[in-house]
């Protein structure tokens, strides 16, 4: 058996750099394949009370009257993720952490936020989270005033799960994103939904007689329950025949007309969508494009809908629709995990859609 001290003598002719470089590059081999969390953001390297320091709306206050709302906002803030993690977990509780001193801090540098103050944003998170808790223990929860439209959502519950189980992605997300573009709906694109409605039916008519949609297509580049668009779903080919989630009894769309016309199709339109949202969670976690391990994790809740409205600033603004959609994420999670608490939700009298895998 060598000893130590012969293995050592092994290594003796090397150089230092050559042995850094040889543990780097096995480093590398064993850990190459292990997602891993997004980069932290800026905000999270400072402490609650130095974001809320620099606030303009607590610089304007006498000394006094500042301590005593920055105290009242930190009690708030911790108030509301303990009782996150008592009802969801620790996983939760740390995203809805991050999501409020990522929009507290945006708000201090006066920059893209969802909200002017924090005590505005805590008022949001505190009524969210009381729909969420009444909902997880089986009460009908109260939903005033909180941008929600769970009627257009539950009619589509076997579409969604059926979508969302085929890219290994937690259905409260694409769900939250459904939600964010029916609810939206009026003011798409700057559309309201029956100019947007006429525009599709113009494009899809013109792409299927000429096999372009022409200026109309310039109207009526997004379709359907999620708004997808049909240069994007002419993308998604190789990923869902990976993840085998395309039947291939059925020819992929290859035109601009085969795919407005699949867009159409509520479950298609979700397999796509869910397809587009799962390369760029690969991207996002450094994971391999062909990784087809389940994705789980509260942040992705905010992630999610935050890219799919608008990729380039998904990281660098709390916006409305973004910040609403993770605590939708979070609800709907609960409720397409059990039809009982699904049927406490406006929508949930309609039928079901009939659709799914083909």
């Amino acid at each position: 058996m060598a000893s130590i001290r012969h293995t050592a003598s092994m290594f003796k002719g090397l150089l230092p750099r050559r042995l850094l470089l040889l543990f780097f590059l096995g480093c590398t081999v064993l850990f190459a394949g292990w997602p891993r969390p997004p980069s932290q953001p800026v905000a999270l390297t400072y402490s609650l009370r130095q974001i809320l320091d620099e606030h303009p709306a607590f610089r304007s206050e006498k000394p006094a009257l500042e301590a005593a709302r920055r105290e009242a906002v930190v009690a708030r803030y911790l108030s509301l993720k303990a009782s996150a993690e008592m009802l969801l977990g620790q996983d939760t509780a740390r995203a809805v952490a991050r999501l409020l001193r990522l929009e507290f801090y945006k708000q201090a540098l006066q920059q893209r936020s969802a909200f002017s103050t924090p005590e505005a944003a805590l008022e949001a998170s505190e009524r969210w989270m009381a729909a969420i808790a009444a909902l997880q223990q089986g009460r009908k929860p109260g939903l005033a005033d909180l941008p929600l439209d769970s009627a257009a959502v539950i009619p589509h519950w076997t579409d969604l799960q059926a979508a969302a189980a085929r890219l290994r992605l937690p259905v409260g997300v694409l769900a939250a994103i459904v939600d964010n573009e029916q609810y939206g709906g009026n003011k798409a694109l700057g559309l309201s939904r029956g100019l947007r409605e006429v525009a599709d039916e113009l494009a899809q008519g013109l792409a299927e007689t000429t096999g372009s949609a022409g200026s109309a297509g310039l109207l009526s580049r997004t379709l359907g329950l999620a708004q997808m668009s049909w240069e994007d779903a002419l993308k998604q080919e190789q990923r869902l025949r990976h993840f085998r989630a395309w039947d291939p009894r059925r020819p992929f769309p290859k035109t601009e007309a085969e795919a407005r016309a699949a867009l159409e199709d509520p479950y298609l339109n979700l397999l796509f969508t869910a397809s587009r949202l799962r390369g760029y969670l690969n991207e996002k976690l450094y994971l391999s494009p062909r990784d087809t391990r389940p994705l789980r994790g509260a942040w992705l809740y905010y992630l999610g809908p935050a890219w799919h409205n608008w990729p380039p600033g998904a990281d660098q603004a709390t916006w409305p629709y973004a910040f609403h959609a993770f605590f939708k994420g979070l609800l709907y999670q609960i409720a397409f995990s059990d039809p009982r608490k699904a049927a406490l939700l406006p929508g949930a009298e309609s039928e079901p859609s009939a659709g799914g895998p083909l």
